[in-house]
């Protein structure tokens, strides 16, 4: 993707900007369906990357609202899809990829049923900041069996457990981790950091027994692995900038499977 062949929107770090969401480019078209409730999250990728790799780190999400118990998407049709919003001010400055993640969890209560809307714009991001956060591979950050996806939402919700790696944070100077290499969301696997040092290792008499092992039952299933490209329906508008997309490719509609 080069940044020569179309338009980038100039933000800077640390202010305020809007986004604004439409079903369509008309000017009285709405956010989104009534019933489409669910999260939103945006994600930034170096423009040179066209999107490909572990390039991705999410600077925005908000969920679920357990003291007014809606979702973000409920606050958004009240303003008829417009958020301020504002990118940290120590990431570092350059061009940038933005996407946005607008899910719809209304059938979600099957596998695979989660929807999502995404959404590309380049930008040139101004700022004083060096903060290059560790980057995650869309597709790839999303589990068809993770709770935030797999969820009946018309049943009493307690908690909603946002999909996708952690929020980048500032303060710890880049994305938080359980260990190396892990996102907690993706699923119950550890992996290869979670293995124990080789100091740690049992004796031969402290070997866990046949029955101690994961049953086959505990692995995860052949469709928790996402297909090629992201699972997408329409696409809301972000009005800024020519837009590309996420990954390089060509997004088709359909659900998450």
């Amino acid at each position: 993707m080069d940044a020569k062949a179309t338009k980038n929107l100039t933000l800077t770090a640390g202010v305020k900007f809007g986004l604004l969401f439409r079903e369509n480019a008309k000017e009285e078209s709405r956010f989104i369906q009534p019933h489409h409730k669910g999260p939103v999250m945006i994600y930034l990728a170096p423009l040179a990357s066209n999107g490909e790799g572990d390039v991705w780190f999410k600077i925005f999400e908000k969920g679920y609202d357990t003291k007014t118990k809606r979702f973000f998407t409920e606050e958004l049709q009240e303003t008829r899809g417009a958020m301020d919003f504002t990118i940290p001010e120590d990431i570092a400055a350059g061009e940038y990829l933005m996407r946005t993640d607008v899910l719809a969890l209304h059938q979600a209560k099957k596998k695979g049923m989660a929807e999502f809307y995404p959404n590309c714009v380049q930008i040139k991001l101004v700022s004083k900041g060096t903060a290059k956060p560790k980057g995650y591979p869309i597709p790839g950050v999303y589990k068809a069996n993770h709770p935030g996806l797999l969820i009946d939402i018309y049943d009493p919700i307690k908690s909603y457990e946002m999909p996708g790696p952690l929020l980048y944070s500032k303060d710890l100077g880049t994305t938080p981790q359980n260990q190396e290499g892990e996102i907690p969301e993706e699923g119950n696997q550890p992996e290869e950091g979670d293995k124990p040092e080789e100091g740690d290792k049992p004796e031969d008499g402290d070997k866990p027994e046949e029955g101690d092992k994961p049953e086959e039952g505990d692995k995860p299933e052949e469709g928790d692995k996402p297909e090629d490209g992201e699972p997408v329906v329409k696409k809301p508008k972000v009005p800024a900038g020519k837009k590309k997309p996420c990954n390089g490719r060509k997004k088709k509609k359909r659900h998450f499977k």
